[in-house]
């Protein structure tokens, strides 16, 4: 049938492959189309020429998933008949084919309905020979099949269907190149590469290396072919022939988007919401069935299931059913873990509200699911954001700590109240287009109606907006998206992991080799003994394992109101090695205390530095009114809201706005001899970073005259002001004050002779011109309590802190001395450059004397570690010169401070860093959230419980949220490799000596034994290591992130040969005692079909004995805390599993013949023999022993001293983890023979 299908295909796609592939090949050489060439399909009205839209791909922003359509091909299918009618035979013969090895294994045990209940092998002529021998044929087939499933599952589907063009297909399956994202990197050893090499061509032969995600292509209401993939719709262009999604431009400038003001019509409405898709991001979480079936579809799954599948038929079923729960609940933690992160992520993001919105010239309620780019809608206040618009009118108050983590409403205003000019480059990523952005997931607080709205829109009672982005190519879209669809992330234990399943493959080749060797008998029963031995070498627990410690370590942070909506970064933060911090709000209070004014005045017809004052009332009257109205403050139900700095500025003032103005705002300054000073601000141009100033215009009502004072940092002012009205010590004051940790903001004044209507008109720069010098305005940052010893705790834990700032550089080495995050009496040089283009003037902060050679002051004096006792501060365009000409690279690790970064600063300091280590970053919002998003550990000091823009945020707004981020991440992934390391030891010691002397003495455990071995032991330690809690202090190195490190393969090897000594003296100890009687047997006549009569002799409980204390002394071994865990004796639940289950053993070997120990068969023995041997007769039934002797009783005397001789086996290992894997020896070799890594000056 699939034969005949083939021919089918082929026929079918006779020309249509070449002509696929060369059509997206093109098309990632080809941008999309334009609105205009729609135009022939619906016309677009004529006052909306500077709207554009484009097909364009989704990587116009930063974002993990978005892929360029260079990385994207495309191909069209069409179903057919026989095609459906393959795959679905396909589903029946898989079906059909675990049916019949169901029969078979029931006819293993008789258990057939009808006539055969009760007959073993009935199916096979009563032969267990062929009985054995035809399931193993079955369950071969069976497992060839499965596993070649697998390696095709991405394209089966679509191969049974027929390949069309893309623009003519039923489907369109997207092949998306994979990139992976490697995180922890260390240097490849020759071995790794080649593995690599060859795991890498191999997934590449298999096209593992691609996505194939198929869509299935519908058709709006106007015939437009389309598909959703990844949440973003693409729509075919039939001129191109190619499917794309659609971005529509709503206009680069100020007057182009003010003049959208009319908004759309429905018609056109309708058209774009077919273009672009609806402006609702729908998160799939898959329900209990199909989340386990997502599961259960990794090859490793398929792995254990297969060969389980053996334990049930050879009479192994009691145990394949104990491996099988461990196996279910495995899948069930990762399961859960992840339903729960996507049931988060969906509230995040599915949002649905009704909205006012402006069509056909009148107001409208609907469903925020329909807006488009273009629409007008109404912002009023308690509405969520469900897209990113431009405020056109009025002013808006908005939460935005969901979203950027800012913790404190920001004021928003309208284009037509910015004073900006019509041809303004709109720039919301930095520029002053961000004062009138709301961002889609933030709240409105607030909102005032528009002074100036366009088109009459100033009387509606809410603020008036343009929607610009939906959907996915909003900030919260493409932060959603790349949540939703990352790229995968490679650590460097992942690649190890492919040496250790090379080695795991060799070791069970060769005890399978010498298991044939050993055996001469039933071939069929060793091929049985081989696949048990392929099974038990991987734990089923280990996919767990990594994720345990995880999964701990984030319900851990929780607690603590640090809350993780990515728990894949446990594992990166836990090896953190540079913390780049914001000052404002992060090392040092989010507030800024007022500290005072200090005027300049005129001297002798000069311009001079007044002394400060430290109450705004003592001021002159011009310095009063500039604090009073050059801000952004608003008025939040009684209380002040904006820029924290505005705001403690404007409450030092002690002024009030009026809540109903005509104006921009009105100010009301008190006056203590008279009636207020009423002042009205009739232009106000926002705060931008790129010019690092914000301006206002004034009204004075008592005497009409216009004042227009600018406010900005002293460098801004500078060039701003009039040379002659600079004091000749402007510079120096300024510094000095910076040096004693002060915020510093100049102020510069001039009067206007024009009507208010006049410098409307203006431009800000015609605006600013000609102004005088008029004072500086202070304030002082306050370090947070705890942001010292924070600093103190991150360099105690070997951990890089770098300041990175938006303030002076002057005042960021304050504060960096405050919190010693520079050294007690280190110099500090300071390089500063007046422009991006050069060059860098490097000065000692403390004398003001220039250094000429850098290099020479970083060599002159070094400490005991060989690093220069010398910081490095950076100004902004000293940053970018260095970054320009490449010196970046060799100062980046001796720069300390980095200041004046502007946001997009920000982000390129933060990705220099990550080229060297693992980096994190912590900021409270606002201009860090492009790079909290950048790094590769972002923490948000947030009251938000889940801010979208870093993986971590903390309530607490604590310095000391990064000490406990780095500790408990440390001992989550300290607690991943301790599982890890365990679950290795159990498979060695269950496939190495305990198989060897199987395979020698043909022996086996109990069947009681190995369920409370797989079951108890196991998997109760493998769930009880992981909670162990952080240590105390963070450790002077990080947790290893290597399974093949010296730290790894000492633990685990060193245990592994210490077991495997003692397992073979053990039988050494055997051979010499008087009592002992060899288990006498001819390996070619012992009968391996009946395994579980193997067990009744001496030789079996020897190696059973010790093998059990080995399984549950493995999991204590690997409890150690060392340095990044607590202590041991903390974990209290290891503790009580571990004595239970010791205890239980110990009873087993040393008390006489009891229930407990004969359900185990050990130290037990037929019921006529131990009545023999002196013992009461059980009054439990024994099933008679399958050995002469009849029992496999120690002596007294022997019971202790062989209980002695498995309690020093658990001593010697303990001696070795202890002494040398996390003791002296490794302290002393880690000083002797250091590892080749990042050197940093902490």
């Amino acid at each position: 049938m699939i034969g005949v299908w083939a021919a089918v295909k082929a026929v079918g796609e006779h020309g249509v492959r070449k002509l696929s592939d060369k059509a997206s090949g093109e098309s990632s050489a080809e941008d999309g189309f334009s609105d205009k060439e729609c135009e022939k399909d619906q016309a677009v009205e004529k006052d909306s020429t500077a709207e554009k839209g484009s097909m364009a791909s989704m990587c116009e922003k930063d974002g993990a998933a978005d892929a360029s359509m260079g990385d994207i091909r495309l191909r069209g299918y069409r179903s057919h008949v026989l095609g459906t009618a393959c795959v679905w035979g396909i589903g029946v013969v898989g079906v059909l084919w675990m049916c019949f090895l169901g029969v078979w294994t029931a006819d293993y045990y008789g258990a057939l309905p009808g006539r055969r209940h009760g007959v073993a092998y009935s199916l096979s002529l009563n032969s267990d020979y062929l009985e054995l021998a035809t399931f193993l044929i079955l369950w071969a087939i069976c497992f060839v099949l499965l596993v070649a499933l697998f390696m095709v599952k991405r394209r089966i589907r679509n191969y049974f269907r027929v390949q069309t063009a893309a623009g003519s297909g039923q489907y369109v399956c997207v092949e998306r190149r994979l990139r992976s994202v490697k995180m922890l990197g260390d240097r490849s050893s020759w071995v790794q590469r080649r593995v690599n090499g060859v795991a890498d061509a191999l997934v590449a032969a298999l096209g593992h290396d691609r996505e194939y995600t198929t869509c299935a292509v519908r058709q709006t209401t106007q015939g437009r072919r389309f598909f959703t993939y990844q949440c973003t719709r693409y729509v075919y262009d039939a001129r191109t022939q190619r499917y794309a999604p659609f971005a529509f431009s709503v206009g680069g400038s100020h007057a182009a988007l003010v003049a959208q003001a009319g908004g759309l019509s429905t018609d056109e409405a309708a058209r774009r919401l077919e273009l672009v898709g609806p402006n609702f991001i729908a998160v799939h979480v898959a329900g209990v069935a199909r989340a386990f079936a997502r599961e259960f579809s990794s090859f490793f799954y398929i792995y254990q299931l297969i060969f389980l599948w053996a334990y049930y038929f050879y009479a192994y079923y009691q145990v394949g059913l104990v491996d099988t729960g461990v196996i279910l609940v495995s899948a069930g933690i990762k399961v859960a873990l992840r339903m729960q992160s996507e049931r988060r992520l969906k509230r995040m993001a599915e949002q649905a509200e009704t909205v006012d919105v402006l069509r056909d010239g009148r107001w409208a309620r609907v469903s925020t699911v329909e807006l488009v780019p273009g629409d007008v809608v109404g912002v009023a206040a308690g509405a969520h954001m469900s897209c990113d618009c431009v405020l056109l009118a009025g002013a808006a108050v908005m939460d935005e700590s969901s979203l950027t983590g800012e913790p404190l409403p920001v004021r928003k205003i309208g284009l037509a109240d910015s004073g900006s000019s019509g041809d303004t480059p709109y720039d919301d990523a930095g520029g002053g287009g961000k004062a009138s952005t709301l961002y889609a997931g933030t709240v409105v607080a607030q909102t005032h109606g528009g002074r100036q709205a366009p088109d009459g829109l100033a009387s509606q009672s809410w603020a008036v907006a343009l929607v610009r982005r939906t959907g996915t190519q909003s900030d919260k879209g493409q932060l959603v998206r790349q949540m939703l669809f990352p790229h995968p992330v490679r650590f460097v234990f992942d690649e190890q992991m492919r040496i250790v399943v090379a080695v795991l493959v060799a070791y069970c080749v060769f005890v399978a080799g010498w298991a044939t060797y050993l055996y001469q008998g039933s071939s069929v029963a060793v091929a049985f003994y081989m696949l048990f031995l392929m099974s038990q070498a991987c734990s089923p627990l280990l996919p767990a394992s990594m994720v345990i410690g995880q999964s701990v370590a984030a319900a851990r942070l929780r607690r603590k109101q640090i809350y993780c909506v990515d728990p894949q970064r446990i594992m990166t933060a836990g090896k953190v090695q540079v913390f780049c911090f914001d000052k404002t709000g992060t090392l040092t209070r989010p507030g800024l205390d007022f500290y005072g004014v200090q005027p300049c005045s005129i001297s002798d017809g000069s311009a001079v530095m007044a002394p400060m004052v430290h109450s705004v009332d003592d001021a002159p009257l011009l310095l009063r009114m500039a604090v009073a109205a050059c801000h952004a403050v608003t008025d939040l139900a009684g209380a002040p809201v904006g820029n924290p700095v505005d705001v403690e500025q404007f409450r030092a003032s002690g002024a009030r706005i009026e809540p109903h103005s005509p104006f921009v705002d009105t100010i009301c300054l008190p006056h203590a001899s008279h009636a207020p000073h009423t002042l009205h601000v009739v232009r106000r141009f926002e705060f931008a970073h790129a010019r690092a100033s914000m301006c206002v215009a004034l009204l004075d009502a008592a005497t009409q005259q216009l004042h227009v004072f600018v406010k900005g940092s002293f460098e801004r002012i500078r060039a701003v002001c009039r040379p002659e009205s600079l004091p000749a010590d402007y510079d120096h004051v300024c510094a000095a004050l910076a040096r004693e940790g002060c915020y510093v903001l100049a102020v510069a004044h001039k009067t206007v002779p024009a009507s208010p209507a006049e410098i409307c008109a203006l431009s800000q720069d015609a605006v600013e011109e000609g102004c005088a010098f008029a004072g500086l305005l202070v304030f002082r940052n306050m370090l947070k309590p705890d942001a010292a010893s924070a600093v103190a705790e991150l360099k105690r834990g070997a951990t890089r802190a770098v300041m990175v700032t938006g303030d002076t550089a002057l005042t960021g080495v304050f504060v960096a001395r405050a919190c010693n995050m520079v050294p007690a009496g280190c110099r500090v040089i300071l390089g500063e450059s007046p422009t991006p283009a050069g060059p860098v003037r490097w000065t000692d902060v403390d004398s003001g004397r220039p250094v000429d050679d850098l290099d020479a002051a970083l060599r002159e004096s070094l400490d005991e570690h060989g690093f220069p006792r010398v910081e490095l501060a950076v100004g902004g365009a000293a940053f970018l010169h260095l970054c320009a000409t490449g010196q970046i690279d060799r100062l980046l690790l001796h720069i300390r401070v980095f200041a004046r970064m502007r946001p997009a600063d920000k982000v390129a300091c933060v990705q220099l860093h990550m080229r060297h280590a693992i980096t994190a970053m912590c900021g409270d919002g606002g201009n860090d959230c492009g790079a909290l998003r950048a790094a590769h550990v972002g923490l948000a000091l947030s009251d938000a419980e889940a801010s979208i823009v870093a993986p971590f945020s903390s309530a607490d707004r604590s310095v000391g949220a990064c000490v406990e981020l780095l500790r408990e991440c440390r001992a989550g992934l300290a607690t991943s490799f301790a599982n890890f390391a365990a679950l290795i030891c159990y498979g060695q010691v269950m496939s190495g000596m305990l198989k060897m002397a199987s395979f020698y003495f043909a022996i086996s455990l109990t069947q009681n034994l190995w369920m409370l071995i797989d079951g108890a032991v196991a998997t109760g330690l493998a769930l009880t290591i992981a909670l162990a809690g952080p240590a105390k202090r963070l450790a002077a190195h990080r947790p290893t992130a290597r399974i093949l490190g010296p730290q790894m393969l000492a633990a685990v090897g060193g245990t592994v040969l210490i077991n495997w000594l003692f397992a073979a003296l053990a039988y050494v100890w055997l051979f010499a005692q008087p009592w002992f009687r060899c288990n006498e047997h001819s390996s070619a006549e012992v009968d391996l079909n009946k395994w579980w009569l193997l067990g009744d002799n001496y030789e079996a409980s020897v190696i059973s004995f010790i093998s059990a204390f080995q399984f549950i002394n493995n999991g204590f071994l690997f409890n150690y805390g060392y340095v990044h865990r607590a202590p041991w004796y903390r974990n209290y639940c290891l503790l009580v599993v571990w004595a239970f289950l010791i205890t239980f053993v110990s009873y087993m070997l040393l008390a006489d013949p009891n229930r407990v120990g004969c359900a185990f068969r050990l130290n037990c023995g037929s019921e006529d023999v131990l009545v023999d041997l002196g013992y009461k007769r059980p009054a439990w039934s024994i099933e008679p022993y399958n050995s002469p002797l009849g029992h496999n009783v120690f002596p007294r005397a022997s019971r202790w001293a062989f209980w002695g001789y498995c309690v020093g086996n658990m001593l010697a290992t303990n001696l070795w983890q202890l002494l040398v894997v996390n003791g002296p020896v490794r302290s002393i070799l880690r000083r002797k023979r250091p590892l080749n890594r990042l050197k940093l000056k902490l």
